[in-house]
């Protein structure tokens, strides 16, 4: 008898720990099915209980007041019963946001395209689908992306896909977090903080996107998100949730890819393109070992730049070089590649160890290969990169713990 006791009592707490860790969106989606399966008042009830723990959750307000609606006269969507304004319809975009968030569960044995092969000393890659207003985190389980979790964001006002400064729009691509800006040092309305993503970078530059400070950042006080169009050009979250990502990132070394729409591939469609793209990288690696110059340089678009040169200095001091060279060994560590989910352009990062009969060198490179008119991947920009902070501690976390 007492041991039955004991089972109960331990069932009923892990109930409760289970609603306890229940998130300001999970709740909202059980309000909705609740509704839709027409028990009006329990809905009601998990609503107000939402906001009396989020009261500044404006949706939780929102889908609150059309129920109340409902039970004076039918109403056939959500805010139907309300008057509508600009407010209102960003707030019926954010409900399609989370509704169709519960379905996420269908995408856990997928991968998206933009993710060919993460440097397998990641820790984590994060993923942003604009089209979808939702953020996801990726574990990198030995070069594999596993989806662990997903978030809402707000994206710019412009919507997606910036060109030039001040479109209030953000932009799509790869990128990388810089660093983190602490609370204490920005405005409030960035909310918890700020990591700012390298925002123009090669491929940008190339084609004369102009602007800066896009950042991914939290909300001001006195709101607990923004709706799916209502930053500058930034990727917002709500500030508990940008915490939780924030323990995700490592300086310098995680990745963000920014798409209006992924493309999400079986492991086995994952594990083909991997193999097409890194034969690519691959490739380019013999090409340069083996002091043939002309096979070496047809990988490099006429309109390659890199640092401090452009295409025709490059190709000169190639030819220049191989011409003393009795041998060429280049070994590339470390080696990851993103492609831009929008365009046809890979981004390429790796350590790589330089030696040859006169000269020896190590580093980080990063280069930007783009498909061409003719269907060949060429190189457009290769250049030196500070080395990544590896297994970094979540600045923000830190920096909350230090207030």
């Amino acid at each position: 008898m007492l041991y039955r006791v004991f089972f109960v009592w331990c069932l009923f707490l892990l109930s409760l720990n289970a609603q306890a860790i229940d998130t300001p969106e999970q709740r909202v989606l059980k309000a909705l099915n609740v509704w839709q399966q027409g028990d009006a008042d329990r809905a009601e009830k998990i609503l107000s209980r939402l906001i009396v723990i989020e009261p500044e959750f404006r949706l939780a307000h929102l889908l609150r007041a059309d129920i109340l609606q409902s039970k004076a006269r039918a109403i056939n969507s959500p805010a139907d019963g309300l008057k509508k304004s600009p407010e209102v319809e960003q707030l019926l975009l954010e409900v399609k946001s989370r509704w169709q968030a519960q379905h996420y569960d269908q995408l856990k044995n997928k991968i998206p395209a933009a993710l060919i092969q993460p440097d397998i000393k990641s820790r984590y890659i994060l993923s942003i689908d604009l089209q979808q207003s939702r953020l996801f985190v990726f574990a990198n389980e030995r070069g594999v992306p596993r989806l662990l979790h997903n978030y809402y964001i707000s994206m710019g006002r412009g919507g997606a896909g910036k060109h030039q400064e001040g479109d209030l729009r953000t932009p799509l691509g790869v990128y990388f977090v810089q660093s983190f800006l602490p609370a204490i040092q920005l405005d409030d309305k960035y909310g918890a903080g700020a990591y700012p993503l390298n925002y123009p970078n090669a491929w940008d530059k190339f084609q004369q996107r102009t602007g800066s400070g896009i950042w991914l950042h939290g909300t001001r006080s006195g709101t607990y998100n923004r709706p799916p169009l209502a930053s500058e050009g930034c990727v917002v979250l709500p500030n508990n949730d940008l915490e939780e990502v924030g323990a995700y990132i490592d300086i310098g070394q995680t990745p963000v890819i920014i798409g209006n729409g992924l493309q999400w591939l079986s492991k086995q469609q994952w594990q083909q393109q991997q193999a097409e793209y890194e034969n690519l990288f691959q490739q380019w690696l013999a090409d340069w070992q083996s002091l043939d110059v002309e096979k070496y340089l047809a990988h490099y678009s006429i309109h390659f730049r890199g640092d401090n040169t452009n295409y025709s200095r490059w190709v000169s001091h190639k030819r220049r070089v191989a011409e003393n060279k009795k041998f060429i060994k280049v070994q590339a560590r470390n080696l990851s590649i993103y492609k831009h989910p929008n365009e046809d352009v890979l981004v390429v990062t790796f350590q790589q160890d330089y030696r040859s009969d006169n000269f020896a060198s190590s580093g980080w490179k990063r280069q930007y290969w783009h498909r061409e008119d003719d269907g060949q991947w060429r190189i457009i920009f290769e250049g030196k990169v500070a080395a990544p902070m590896l297994a970094q501690k979540s600045f923000l976390q830190t920096a909350q713990r230090e207030k």
